[in-house]
């Protein structure tokens, strides 16, 4: 007789056996559908912003100290300019060993994320000129945090977020000033030998293919948007040459699609790229490529906004974003929760605690449900397209445009896939039908009064997932690379100061490691069953 007890068990290991987090394929074939296009397999992750390339708004207790806080740093460059290489080195390391963790991969594991945007200055891949105060050392990290990707079944987007002489203006290039990549040839030079690097490096086989993208830069200004923008057929030189780069660098697996190429949209209409990619001398011979946007409604008087505008202004990208990506996949690369720039500059919130500001942000319940409308319209719209990328990871007190501190605060869900509105994807405003849940308003989430330390999220059962090792067994991914002590571990073999290349035991491609999880799950499976039907 068949125990039903038995089958209910069965029936529960179905529903919470782990399901495959990662994008099926970060490959579009010539001619082919775009990558992400498949509703539900879509690009969901985070940006480790802050981490390799110094921005000060995000960690103002950095520049708090007695040494510092009465000098105003702009940018990396500053920073190292001040403190002198040997100090900027032995604090930039402590930086680098603490503000990203184990942990905060445990965390987007939890949060069921896919994918992690790492942003690195071209001085990290190319040996600086001996005017520029940037230093060296960042590999040995970078490598773990690799290895960490990889072992909690996340993909890896990286990018150039800095090129020599500066493609914005902004800090987030290493340098706030002018825009002079452009100036001279030097410039582009180096930063094809930044991209080479940076691609070998990070395509080797010890990585076993975590590294799925490679983007040429990050918002680089044109004309077209900025007086001090650089002329568009030198953006699009620097793109095609960018894309030989990584195409004449890249070590592609056996089995394996060459690595996705990303460009950035240069702040124009998502539908002007179909231009560059069917132009001969631009990317019309192109393979597997995407286009990234960034979509922020935080600046140019949008402080003034009711919940409803802010929300209408995502809704209104929705039919550019939906239509371009019949064409190409549209990643929105940076997004937020931030609605104002409330202590974006670093010095504004000196001496405020997470508590105040949480609790300027967020003084209702009202204030802290539109915060879960505004992800849920910006998450619904941007999986129009190839998906979405969060930045950044972390923000010590502007904790809208924080991760970590938006899930704390339950702005974000556990799963993003749960909705609590319905979509209209036709519709410029009004999208997301705020005034009818879709589980009734008795279903409403709570959100904490307070501001709650993200390192109360629960996880305790985040493990490592499996791979198989040459041999063909099962091991626990680890990494011979790192010696382990707690999360703040790093190479003990190689200088911080130089560019490691040291070996690591593989962790799994994402096929092999679906396999092995599915293989596992069935075997507990039958046998359950065999027992079943022996009671």
């Amino acid at each position: 007789m068949i125990n039903i007890p038995f089958i209910s068990l069965i029936v529960i290991l179905f529903y919470v056996a782990p399901s495959a987090q990662a994008l099926k394929s970060w490959y579009t074939p010539p001619g082919g559908t775009p990558a992400g296009s498949v509703a539900g397999d879509k690009v969901r992750g985070v940006n480790l912003g802050g981490w390799f390339i110094l921005e000060n708004w995000m960690m103002p207790s950095f520049f708090e100290d007695e040494v510092l806080k009465d000098t105003y740093i702009n940018d990396e460059w500053v920073y190292c300019s001040y403190l002198g290489k040997e100090e900027c080195l032995n604090r930039l390391e402590k930086h680098w060993d603490s503000y990203i963790t184990e942990d905060d991969f445990k965390r987007f594991a939890n949060y069921s994320l896919n994918t992690v945007r790492i942003p690195m200055g071209y001085w990290s891949w190319t040996d600086p000129e001996e005017y520029e105060p940037y230093i060296q050392g960042q590999l040995p990290y970078l490598e773990r945090a690799l290895n960490w990707s990889s072992w909690y079944g996340l993909d890896v987007l990286m990018d150039l977020h800095g090129l020599p002489g500066g493609q914005n203006g902004q800090d987030n290039q290493g340098y706030k000033g002018p825009i002079e990549f452009q100036n001279n040839a030097t410039n582009m030079e180096r930063a094809m030998d930044a991209l080479a690097n940076m691609t070998k490096f990070v395509t080797q086989d010890k990585f076993d293919g975590v590294v799925k993208a490679i983007q040429l830069t990050n918002e680089p200004y044109i004309l077209e948007y900025s007086s001090n923008g650089m002329d568009f057929n030198v953006l699009a030189d620097f793109y095609v040459q960018g894309y030989n780069t990584v195409r004449a660098n890249e070590h592609i697996l056996s089995g394996s699609n060459e690595v996705m190429v990303v460009i950035h949209d240069a702040f124009q209409p998502v539908l002007n790229w179909k231009y560059f990619w069917s132009q001969e001398s631009m990317g019309l011979n192109w393979t597997n490529y995407a286009l990234d946007t960034h979509i922020y409604d935080a600046f140019g008087g949008s402080n003034l906004k009711t919940y409803q505008e802010h929300l209408d202004t995502i809704c209104a990208q929705a039919a550019a974003i939906s239509e371009a990506q019949t064409y190409f996949p549209v990643i929105v690369g940076e997004f937020s929760l931030g609605t104002n720039t409330y202590c974006v500059d670093y010095q504004s919130c000196f001496g405020l605690s997470l508590d105040e500001v949480i609790s300027n942000i967020t003084s209702s319940y009202e204030a802290n449900l539109f915060m879960r409308q505004f992800w849920e319209v910006q998450s619904d719209v941007y999986e129009l397209g190839a998906g979405w990328i969060f930045w950044s990871v972390h923000h010590e007190l502007a904790g809208p445009w924080s991760w970590t501190q938006s899930a704390a605060q339950n702005w974000l869900p556990e799963d993003p896939t749960e909705k609590i509105w319905p979509f209209y994807s036709n519709t410029s405003s009004y999208c997301l039908d705020t005034y009818n849940p879709i589980q009734g308003d008795q279903n409403m989430p709570y959100f904490p009064t307070y501001a709650n330390n993200y390192t109360n999220i629960d996880i305790s059962t985040v493990t490592r997932k499996y791979y198989v090792n040459s041999t063909g067994s099962e091991a626990i991914a680890n990494s011979t690379s790192v010696t382990s002590t707690g999360d703040s571990t790093v190479n003990s073999s190689s200088s911080a100061t130089s560019n490691s290349t040291s070996s690591a035991t593989p962790a799994a491609s994402a096929s092999q490691r679906e396999m092995l999880i599915v293989g596992v799950w069935t075997s507990l499976l039958l046998v359950l069953v065999s027992i079943t039907l022996m009671v």
